[in-house]
């Protein structure tokens, strides 16, 4: 017989958990819609606000600032409140957002526009993964995880497509009106249709042993662990957000979704048109099919990376650093190109990047491994926050080093300046790379001592 999550463990994915993840998939689509808006419509935007490559990269830095700062408070509210509501909060706050932003005439209010949406943002990945252990086979998490990321990326096509055509034919006001009147919609549209689902595994944990989720692992659903002295993560060690942040897995899977993800956010939420079309020459046109091709490839990339880390686990460091090293080399050919580079290697390098997104999501496998469902929210967003903490610091680098380098405005783009500019990723790549060998390190004594 068998079981919903309201009754016990769940061996099949029924129609209701598949009507569950689809809405909740819609509010995520609508999120990143959102959250890649600006960078589609960036000259627009420098134009409109009068705003030099600074100021124009504070929108972004802001709104990816606030989404990270605000993880580990969303992701101890999604435990406390559950997804639904913590998703319909979020939709409301993107919406009111983009609809502050269609109005917004001056710096200031456009900056509390985005501060807005990344504020709404920070709810929606987190509530949305936390519902997958909820209504899905914990041997099947990771691959909808990845699922679930890839059919996000098509916010990034609405952004690309019809926000840019509405644009284009009405005006900025009658786009962003449109985008926020869509997402208050979608959130009344997750109040009716959401359920969170497994009542009797949300309830917080005070007290006893650490609980191993083995969705990635193993097929079982969840399983008590063997303790050591030297492992085991008491109680009595501090709070949640303390213990939380000790877990290994949570750590392992920090510094994965710190090092993964960056430099396609970079490129594709503020500077990828910019430097395509002003210090690459690139048509327009030619500009938007490559961010298209990023789309594409992230639909590519994530299924095929959720079926590879179900079934080779122990082989996902490597997958991580296979897909670094593949954006490095690809960058490293892109700006060693004497003069513009070939559209044909700014295809490759979009290709390359678009493994960063599904490869960021494999930190949720690592902290999902090791944390209680009733803390998975808190964990995932203390991962989750880490991806965005390397892609702030990675825009507003770029955007500081243009400005240095005298280059404050769209139109004084040069290659030579992007080439220096674009140099700033790498120590961030160096840093998360170190961090990541040492955490994995612990991450693997601590199975090695607590699985059954």
């Amino acid at each position: 017989m068998a079981h919903t999550p309201e009754s016990g463990p769940i061996d099949r994915v029924s129609a209701k958990a598949l009507l569950v993840w689809g809405v909740a998939l819609v509010a995520y689509v609508v999120a990143v819609f959102a959250r890649t808006s600006l960078s589609a419509t960036g000259v627009e935007a420098a134009l409109r606000f009068h705003a030099s490559s600074a100021v124009l990269s504070l929108f972004t830095v802001l709104q990816l600032a606030v989404y990270a700062a605000m993880q580990i408070p969303a992701g101890a509210t999604v435990d406390r409140i559950g997804p639904r509501k913590a998703i319909a909060t979020g939709t409301a706050l993107i919406g009111l957002g983009q609809l502050a932003i269609a109005f917004a005439t001056g710096v200031p209010t456009a900056i509390g526009a985005r501060i807005l949406v990344g504020s709404g943002d920070a709810f929606i990945f987190l509530s949305v993964v936390r519902l997958l252990p909820a209504w899905f086979p914990g041997r099947q998490v990771a691959l909808v995880t990845q699922l679930t990321g890839m059919v996000g990326q098509l916010g990034q096509l609405l952004s690309l497509g019809p926000l840019i055509g509405v644009l284009s034919v009405r005006g900025w006001e009658a786009a962003y009106v449109l985008a926020g009147s869509m997402t208050l919609l979608v959130g009344a549209l997750v109040l009716v249709a959401v359920r969170d689902g497994r009542p009797r595994q949300t309830m917080a944990v005070d007290a006893g042993p650490a609980v191993v989720a083995t969705s990635a692992l193993a097929d079982a659903e969840i399983a008590e662990p063997r303790t050591s002295p030297s492992t085991r993560l008491r109680d009595d060690e501090g709070g949640p957000l303390r213990r939380t942040w000790q877990n290994p897995g949570t750590r392992a899977g920090f510094w994965v979704h710190f090092t993964t993800p960056f430099s396609a956010n970079a490129f594709v939420m503020l500077w990828g048109f910019a430097y395509m079309t002003k210090a690459e020459h690139l048509s327009e046109a030619v500009a938007l099919a490559v961010l298209s091709t990023y789309v594409a490839g992230t639909l590519v990339f994530g299924p095929l990376l959720g079926v590879l880390t179900s079934r080779l686990p122990t082989h996902r460091l490597r997958l991580v650093v296979v897909i670094v090293a593949s954006q490095v080399a690809a960058w490293a050919v892109v700006l060693a190109w004497p003069g513009d580079a070939p559209p044909a290697a700014l295809f490759v390098l979009a290709v390359a990047l678009a493994s960063g997104g599904p490869g960021s999501l494999i930190g949720f496998d690592f902290s999902r491994a090791t944390n209680p469902l009733a803390t998975l929210g808190l964990a995932t967003g203390m991962v989750n926050a880490a991806g965005f903490i390397s892609s702030l610091s990675a825009v507003l680098a770029v955007g500081i080093a243009l400005d240095l380098l005298g280059q404050g405005s769209p139109e004084m783009f040069t290659d030579q300046g992007f080439l220096v500019a674009w140099l700033v990723q790498a120590p961030i790549w160096v840093l998360g790379l170190i961090m990541l060998r040492r955490s994995d390190r612990a991450f693997r004594a601590y199975l090695d001592a607590t699985r059954p």
